[in-house]
């Protein structure tokens, strides 16, 4: 984990993309918010509108440390979530999605070789430390490239074996909630495989691929590694630690701050550490917490709305997986998946990509045919 004072210059960076995503945001809303439903402008409008009256009293302490604009609590990572409105340029937003595909492939490269410097006897928090990052930016981002069709049967064969190594990094992390996500997906990739042979010659195949991948990596320098990745996946399997931690924050929590929150700098008291904290494990209670009851409305109806919204991207291209991410956000907001943020990691601007992929009115981009 970064530490602003150790690293001044990763900061400084993370500043300046933010700042240049920021204006890309702003202009992609000036640019195509036309071609999406009325819903998706005014919650977006809404959602910065609440967020800055809720940040009002603490301007003071923010601009000290500009940073913190673009932080979970901050204004700038809800002026970021415009980015959705680009999924409206058609000639740019695909080059967009092959970025994030590539990145995929590199982020598995770091996970194992982080893995790799981890070494025997590793904990848990040693695994999380490592490659908690490139896992679940993974989990987030290959889904939709790994449920979209392919003609192309070595493609299909790349795209399940990169997708069982991304299983495999997220078991290190020993992410219960991430495991049933990932299996999820591939119950939805194979669903109408299952009827057919090719199908059941498809999971015999996935099957045999776990098998010789388990026996590779037993005998492999990653054998340490896997067998303490299995006893801490164990020992975790029994473990609440989100239930303690919400009666103890609503045990605190006071109607006074409902409607405008108590401010992205509001502390409440955890008593497992015996001090000031300022998250929670419930993006949705979070929220409404620090930027009060309207901001948490406006958040809530924006995925709900845009989960169900008709998706005319499936008039154009078969397009598969967008409600699917959109559904585990929300779960994942509610609490079912560790480390989930509202922030400006590339994982949320992929979610942001894909509601705006789903919500588009595409049939506003294509020119009618002259007679």
């Amino acid at each position: 984990i970064m530490d602003e004072a150790v690293y001044p210059w990763y900061f400084q960076v993370s500043f300046l993309g933010n700042v240049l995503l920021c204006a890309t945001s702003i202009a992609c809303f000036f640019m195509y918010r036309k071609y999406f439903p009325p819903f998706i402008t005014t919650c977006y409008l809404l959602l910065i509108m609440w967020v800055t009256i809720a940040s009002i009293s603490d301007f003071g302490d923010i601009f000290k440390k500009p940073s913190f604009f673009f932080s979970i609590k901050g204004i700038g990572t809800y002026i970021n979530f415009g980015l959705l409105f680009f999924a409206a340029d058609t000639e740019r937003f695909p080059k967009i999605l092959k970025f994030f595909y590539y990145l995929c492939f590199f982020f598995i490269v770091v996970g194992f070789i982080n893995l790799g410097t981890v070494g025997l006897g590793a904990t848990r928090k040693d695994f999380l430390y490592v490659i908690k990052d490139s896992a679940f930016f993974c989990v987030w981002v290959f889904p939709y490239f790994f449920l979209q069709p392919e003609e192309d049967k070595r493609k299909n064969l790349l795209h399940l074996g990169t997708f069982m190594l991304i299983v495999l990094l997220v078991f290190f992390t020993g992410a219960r909630s991430y495991l049933i996500i990932c299996t999820i997906i591939l119950m939805v990739k194979f669903s109408k495989s299952f009827k057919t042979q090719n199908g059941i010659f498809a999971i015999i195949g996935l099957i045999v691929l776990l098998v010789a991948g388990y026996i590779i990596i037993s005998n492999s320098q990653f054998s340490g590694s896997l067998d303490n990745a299995i006893d801490n996946f164990a020992e975790r399997s029994g473990e609440d630690t989100r239930s303690d931690q919400i009666f103890d924050f609503l045990s605190q929590y006071s109607l006074e701050y409902l409607w405008q929150g108590v401010g992205p700098l509001g502390l409440w008291y955890w008593n497992s550490i015996g001090d000031y904290y300022g998250f929670l494990d419930n993006q949705f209670l979070l929220l409404s917490w620090w930027a009060g009851l309207p901001a948490i409305i406006t958040y809530v109806y924006f995925l709900v709305r845009s989960l169900f919204i008709e998706s005319e991207i499936q008039l154009f291209q078969d397009v598969r997986g967008t409600k699917l991410m959109i559904g585990f956000w929300i779960l994942a907001c509610l609490g079912l998946a560790i480390y989930v943020t509202i922030c400006s990691d590339l994982y949320y601007y992929v979610i942001s990509f894909m509601i705006g992929l789903n919500a588009c009115q595409y049939s506003k981009l294509i020119e009618p045919e002259n007679d």
